[in-house]
């Protein structure tokens, strides 16, 4: 009985807890990844971080926002104003390794999306590349994104 009432109460902390938001894509702009964030008033970015995956030693790049202006979308690598970097030890993109990139922010996070620079630089005009559960992606419309993201939040 202890056990059965143990595994509900972990079941209910689980069901609790805010699930990620599908409000991070990726797009290419002049060759480079960037990234795109839906507008969602249940998550704001405060930390940026984009980290090889598989490779030993990992190399990440990571940024936090200061204060004010929240972004909407910029290029990987690139830090934008009024956010600093945390972490800098990826500071290109190898085509032969493949990278994730996570938003985080408070009470939740983006769903996060795993990438190889082909991938990215090989999305057509209007299209731009989602995460789902277990490392999967695909591509998608960015109306699509942004209508998945809307209804999300």
């Amino acid at each position: 009985m202890g056990v059965l009432m143990t595994l509900a109460a972990l079941a209910g902390l689980t069901a609790c807890s805010p699930a990620d938001k599908p409000v991070i894509a990726l797009r290419v702009v002049d060759g480079q990844p960037a990234l795109v964030l839906a507008e969602c008033a249940d998550f704001t970015a405060d930390r940026i971080s984009v980290f090889t995956i598989g490779v030993t030693p990992a190399a990440s790049w990571t940024i936090d926002r200061d204060s004010g202006s929240e972004v909407t979308s910029l290029t990987l690598l690139e830090t934008p104003p009024d956010w600093h970097p945390a972490e800098q030890t990826l500071v290109a993109f190898d085509p032969n390794i493949e990278y994730s990139v996570a938003a985080y922010g408070d009470p939740r996070n983006a769903v996060p999306v795993r990438f190889t620079l082909a991938e990215v630089t090989g999305l057509g005009p209007e299209k731009v590349l989602v995460g789902g559960s277990a490392g999967k992606r695909k591509a998608v419309t960015e109306t699509a994104f942004r209508d998945r993201a809307r209804k999300a939040c």
